[in-house]
């Protein structure tokens, strides 16, 4: 048996283990299921935030003129500006799923919602009237909706398992029993959370979610907001993958929630003709993974125009369709990339090289800073690029593309040799005999 080396005994029994737990961990599936079920959300806005920000100065006057403008912006602002409503509820409701108790997911969602809204800040007017920062509705609220959220169900479903709730007798209808149920427990959470804003309210920060903001988000944005940070997760995510584990479901439950705090700002800077100001977001890591992990679609363009064996020219028909549409597990687990050394290389460098050619592209001027609408990775290339705000942006794919195929090739012809001479080995020893 072959001895295995410090680092590979190190990721084999250290890093994969954590990265499994961690992508199995109930907290974080939460999170990741509830932000997922936003996507229809995101995308709908961003889709009308496009048609409302085409800059043809004649397209422009016939929004105004109809009134059409207006009618998308409304479109736009219920998707994007309540995206920590959005949240809490979608979190919460998927929490109660994951944590076992699918019968509490409905009034869980509410009474997390109900907690959320009695943490936000108001301002009373002379007049009388209640006002409510939009800000606090929007993105810089999505960090607390995670945490109201998941409090909640953690204590809805304590409560529960302990009876701590109105019991009906045989008879009533379930869906009466489940409304008296959450009775107890939603008035023990309104109490808790009252609680923790009359705190908040005297403390120098005002309020639990700008607490929450500066503690928890800022920093954790500040830490994956530069190129440095960028190629860490990506060499992180290509180690997992190289060793069969998903690198990007590790990685992108640390990532989704801070990127789907940009979108607001982003989306109205791009409606607006502004430069986005959050550029490290979701459209620079998939610059990382054009055709999929590894930037493969390269890959698999080499193997389509140079491939000799009949294994490797079979295999690209096979594939090419997915990596179009930035699909390649198929690549991954039937090339197989698991556990190939000879794959190793490109399949770190590459990523790394595309996220670097993106940053300097923008650094230069050559394309702008792309948008990073959620939900756009199954675009293929080009496409992809005009969505994100610009056809320079889907050259540079293109560019990237080619620097990726040119990178694979020496790597995969040698593979394709071998393949070749164990292709012809049978054949050999056929005439031999």
């Amino acid at each position: 048996m072959e001895k295995e080396n410090f680092l590979t005994r190190f990721i084999n029994e250290k890093l994969i283990p954590v990265s499994s737990k961690f992508a199995q961990n109930k907290y974080v599936q939460s999170v990741g299921n509830g932000s997922m079920g936003l996507m229809a959300i995101i995308m709908i806005g961003a889709i009308f935030n496009l048609l409302n920000g085409i800059a043809i100065p004649q397209y422009q006057q016939f929004l105004t003129s109809t009134g059409i403008g207006s009618m998308l912006s409304a479109v736009y602002n219920a998707s994007m500006n309540y995206m920590g409503l959005f949240m809490v509820v979608s979190v919460a409701y998927q929490s109660a799923k994951i944590f076992g108790h699918k019968e509490l997911s409905v009034n869980n969602a509410f009474l997390a919602l109900m907690g959320y809204l009695v943490l936000i800040p108001q301002t009373v007017t002379d007049a009388g009237d209640s006002l409510v920062n939009m800000n606090y509705l929007g993105s810089r609220g999505v960090f607390l909706a995670f945490i109201v959220a998941l409090v909640t169900t953690k204590l809805n479903i304590l409560l529960v398992e302990k009876n701590i709730t109105i019991k009906m007798p045989q008879g009533v209808p379930e869906n009466v029993t489940r409304a008296f149920t959450a009775i107890i427990p939603g008035a023990m959470l309104a109490v808790i959370w009252m609680i923790v804003r009359v705190k908040f309210a005297s403390t120098s920060y005002g309020n639990v979610l700008d607490f929450v903001y500066k503690m928890l988000q800022t920093p954790l944005a500040n830490i994956t907001g530069s190129l440095p940070g960028f190629i860490v997760l990506v060499i992180v995510a290509q180690i997992l993958w190289f060793f069969g584990v998903h690198g990007s479901y590790t990685v992108l439950a640390i990532l989704y929630p801070i990127w789907f705090t940009y979108l607001a700002d982003n989306t109205a800077a791009a409606a607006a003709g502004q430069v986005i100001p959050h550029m490290w977001n979701v459209s620079m890591y998939d610059f990382a993974c054009n055709g999929g992990c590894g930037c493969t679609l390269g890959l698999v363009i080499v193997m389509l125009l140079f491939a000799k064996s009949k294994r490797y020219k079979e295999f690209a028909k096979f594939v090419l369709p997915c990596g179009i549409f930035n699909i390649n597990e198929p690549l991954v687990f039937g090339l197989p990339m698991v556990m190939n050394f000879m794959f190793l290389i490109p399949f770190i460098l590459v990523p790394i090289l595309s996220l670097v050619l993106a940053y300097v592209f923008i650094q230069l001027g050559l394309m702008p800073i792309p948008t990073g609408i959620i939900g756009f990775n199954a675009m293929p290339i080009f496409i992809y690029g005009v969505l994100q705000g610009s056809w320079k942006i889907g050259v540079y794919q293109i560019i990237a593309t080619l620097m990726s195929a040119a990178i694979w090739y020496p790597f995969f012809k040698a593979a394709d040799r071998i393949a070749v001479k164990e292709e012809q080995e049978p054949a050999q020893t056929e005439e031999s005999r």
